[in-house]
């Protein structure tokens, strides 16, 4: 059966403890629990071990980064620590991530924060008890900052960081459980109006058929064919109605337009499908104008099949 499997990324030395406690506490709920120093993560030999910390991080569900007062080593060839490029890693993945920092750092990270911009203090001269390297605060802002994954928390002991991953990972479940349940709900719904449609298009057709006169039933067939075309929607979307009328008695796509009263320019944008309610471009224009080719045909083929040709159904029409 599979399981989640969930990467912990943090300074490995002075959070050892902590790591320890989160292999235990993963493994107690279930999920496989990813750590450098477990062997979980597998050292290609071809790789740098930082490289290969970065390549286990694609083949797992959730993603804990836990921040403490030690920057760590910096990524071979790079200016970021080896837990920043994991997090940013997961970032562009889209996993779940859960930050916490330490509360002494996090401390910390606040009168670094009130005293950035005060001219009157140097701030590469403040000495931070609780941290080696200011870059953790740059690392803590640049979580704090993400659009999407950039709730912290801060903790005092482990026992903290046990109560809100329990709580989140409840949370995650229930969202689960309810999208999955909802999407039921949906595919049911859709089902039954689906069921509903076929039924009134069957019973309209039906309709049509027993009453109406010969007329009605033509135009029904007529309307029937246009509106499955992308150039009849086109034309309405220029705010005018189309007839079969319209189209019937205009070769063209443009003549169409002209016939009713609608003047739009040709707009000659390079490999651009696109349409305005002034304008159009020369492609669209060209896939239009096919588009129409076909549904005048079909209209055609329909008066022929009540045995009416063009001259007569413009004749009754022409009021």
């Amino acid at each position: 059966m599979a399981i989640p499997r969930v990467f912990v990324s943090s300074t490995c030395y002075d959070l050892k403890y902590i790591r320890e406690n989160l292999r235990f506490f993963i493994k107690t709920i279930g999920y496989d629990p990813i750590l450098s120093e477990d062997g979980s993560v597998f050292f290609n030999p071809k790789m740098h071990t930082h490289q290969a910390c970065l390549a286990e991080v694609p083949n797992c569900q959730i993603f804990i980064l836990v921040i403490g007062g030690r920057y760590g080593s910096l990524i071979k060839k790079g200016s970021t620590s080896i837990t920043n490029a994991e997090y940013m890693e997961a970032v562009k993945l889209k996993i779940p991530i859960f930050t916490l920092v330490e509360q002494a750092v996090y401390s910390d990270h606040y009168v670094y924060t009130n005293n950035r911009h005060n001219k009157e203090v140097d701030i590469t001269k403040i000495i931070y008890p609780s941290v080696d390297n200011i870059k953790i605060f740059d690392f803590i802002d640049q979580v704090r900052l993400n659009t999407i994954d950039n709730a912290i928390v801060p903790f005092k002991d482990f026992s903290d960081i046990e109560s809100y991953l329990r709580q989140q990972w409840a949370g995650m479940m229930f969202s689960f459980l309810m999208y999955q349940n909802e999407k039921e709900r949906i595919a049911d719904t859709l089902t039954v109006v689906s069921s509903m449609n076929e039924r009134i298009e069957m019973l309209s057709r039906q309709i049509l058929k027993s009453v109406g006169t010969v007329d009605a039933k033509m135009t029904a067939a007529l309307y029937d064919k246009m509106m499955t075309h992308e150039s009849v929607r086109d034309i309405s979307y220029f705010n005018i109605c189309v007839t079969p009328l319209a189209i019937l008695k205009n070769p063209t796509f443009m003549d169409c337009l002209q016939f009713l009263g609608k003047k739009i320019t040709v707009e000659d944008k390079k490999n651009e499908v696109s349409i305005s309610v002034d304008w159009i471009s020369k492609r669209k224009l060209e896939q239009d104008e096919t588009d129409y080719q076909y549904v005048r045909k079909e209209l055609l083929d329909v008066l022929s099949e009540f045995n009416i040709t063009l001259e007569e159904f413009i004749k009754s029409h022409k009021n």
